[in-house]
């Protein structure tokens, strides 16, 4: 039976691993949190990425996010058209997990957090954290995680470790701040909850886009003061991989 075409596989990849983080990660919150708590799923979001960076980065490089997508053309290891494509299915994927775990709980009914795993600050989160909180963990957080996942694609970087580094520092971001905003670091991640979770955290979504993709880019600066090289040879849209 033939395959995809090379580079629709690409594009298929991030969508299903987007749409897998979505399940696993907001999915044990949603389902899950009174068992899992804070820590548990914290792990799910660490152990999704981990094991979604070694079953499909050798096709796509597993991004499954926009802002690290964005950081890997800001580093020039992806073309304009293939990051483009790259975050329209990560969105897909991730519109895909929500609507997939809002069946799985009657509508949202039986969705454990009250705010469908949602993103947000104040009041409609029921945190004590504002605006200004979020902007900077979101921002610097997600610099984090896009300098962690670009050095670990760099030249000289122990092969087979990548999977094992983003892993662990996904895992660590949300145990810092779960409690500030229920941790975005993405903007597909939060599309895919906020569309399900009511007016209120829609409302409030276009910060868990903007700062995430502002941390992408700043990550990416970090990454360029450390790395010298301009590309990747893994990573260009001809011979994607982790």
């Amino acid at each position: 039976m033939p395959g995809l075409d090379p580079e629709v596989r690409k594009y298929v990849a991030e969508a299903i691993g987007t749409m897998v983080l979505i399940l696993i990660g907001p999915g044990t919150a949603i389902i899950g949190i009174d068992v899992m708590g804070t820590f548990g799923i914290a792990l799910a979001f660490g152990f999704a990425l981990l094991g979604l960076a070694y079953t499909i980065g050798h096709i796509s490089g597993c991004h499954i996010n926009p802002a690290v997508t964005l950081s890997f053309l800001m580093a020039k290891k992806i073309d304009n058209r293939t990051a483009g494509f790259y975050m329209g299915a990560q969105v897909v994927g991730a519109i895909v997990g929500g609507l997939m775990l809002y069946i799985a709980t009657e509508a949202g009914d039986l969705d454990r957090t009250g705010v469908f795993a949602s993103n947000g600050w104040g009041d409609t989160l029921g945190s004590p954290y504002g605006l200004g909180s979020v902007i900077i963990v979101e921002i610097l957080f997600t610099a984090i995680l896009a300098f962690v996942v670009l050095g670990s694609t760099s030249e000289g970087y122990p092969v087979g470790f990548g999977g094992l580094a983003v892993g662990i520092t996904l895992a660590g971001i949300h145990l810092a701040t779960i409690p500030v905003d229920n941790t975005s670091v993405n903007p597909a991640r939060s599309i895919g909850t906020a569309i399900f979770a009511g007016s209120d955290h829609l409302a409030q979504l276009w910060a868990f886009i903007v700062f995430p993709l502002i941390g992408g880019v700043v990550g990416w600066a970090a990454h360029a003061l450390l790395h010298t090289e301009s590309t990747d040879p893994v990573h260009t849209p001809a011979t994607p991989g982790a």
